[in-house]
C-alpha cells in the first residue's frame, strides 16, 4: 500500500470525523438559539459531532500499544541523532523531546516484539528491523490481519549482535483518543505535502510500503 493511498485514507477517515461538524460556528450558534432558546445554554456542554466520530472511532479500533527502543550503533546519518543528548543512539521519547525520536503506535493485541536483520547493499552492513505482532501500525488508518509488522529499521555494522532493547506498553483509552486525532490531522499535512510536492514532509521522496510485514520488508519492497 503506496504512503499516499496510507494518508488518503487516514484523511478520509478525518472527513467523516468532520461531517456533520463542519458547519459555520455562528450558523450553529444562531440556528440553536432559534430552535431551542432555553436549551441553548447548556448545549457547549454537550459533545460535538466531531468529537463524538472520534470517540466511535476509539471504540470501534482494537487497544492501542506505544512501541519504544533504544539501538545504539546506528549508522543512518540523522541530524536527531548527537553524542551529547543520546550518546549516538537511536532512541525514542514518549514526549518530544530534542534528539530523540517518537515512538511507533500499533494495533493490538500485541505478541512478540524482535529485531530481524537482512544484507544490506554492502558487505560490511546489515540492516536490522523491529518487527512487532500486532494488527499492524496506527498510520494504515484500520488494524489488518495478525503480522509481524516493521515499526523502525536501523542501519548496523555487519557483525554487530542485534539489538535487544525494545518494548510496548498498552496505552489508556483518553491517550488513545489523543493519538488517533494527531495521526489523522498529521496525515492531511503529510498528504498535502505529497500531492504538491512529491515528497514526505520530512523532504524525503518515499521508498517502500509502511509498516511491512517480515516477507515484504525482506524482499526489498
Amino acid at each position: 500500500m503506496s504512503k499516499r493511498k496510507i494518508f488518503t485514507a487516514l484523511v478520509s477517515i478525518g472527513v467523516g470525523l468532520c461531517l456533520g461538524a463542519c458547519q459555520s460556528g455562528d450558523d450553529k450558534v444562531s440556528q440553536a438559539q432559534k430552535d431551542s432558546p432555553h436549551v441553548y445554554a447548556t448545549a457547549s456542554d454537550e459533545q460535538s459531532p466531531k468529537d463524538k466520530q472520534l470517540q466511535e472511532y476509539v471504540e470501534s479500533t482494537p487497544d492501542l500499544h506505544r512501541v519504544r527502543w533504544k539501538v545504539c550503533g546506528d549508522g543512518k546519518l540523522s541530524v536527531t541523532m548527537n553524542e551529547e543528548i543520546n550518546k549516538g543512539c537511536n532512541e525514542t521519547r514518549n514526549e518530544p523531546a530534542k534528539g530523540f525520536f517518537q515512538p511507533a503506535y500499533v494495533w493490538g493485541p500485541v505478541g512478540e516484539v524482535k529485531f530481524v536483520n537482512k544484507r544490506h547493499f554492502t558487505p560490511s552492513l546489515q540492516i536490522a528491523g523491529l518487527f512487532v505482532k500486532s494488527r499492524g501500525c496506527v498510520n494504515l488508518g484500520q488494524p489488518g490481519k495478525e503480522n509481524f509488522y516493521r515499526v523502525a529499521e536501523f542501519t548496523l555494522e555487519k557483525n554487530a549482535n542485534l539489538p535487544k532493547d525494545a518494548k510496548s506498553e498498552l496505552i489508556t483509552k483518553e491517550e488513545k483518543k489523543e493519538i488517533l486525532n494527531a495521526v489523522i490531522k498529521d496525515a492531511d499535512l503529510e498528504l498535502t505535502s505529497l500531492k504538491n510536492f512529491g515528497v514526505s514532509s520530512n523532504g524525503l521522496i518515499p521508498t517502500g510500503p509502511t509498516c511491512p510485514t517480515i516477507e515484504q520488508w525482506q524482499k526489498g519492497f
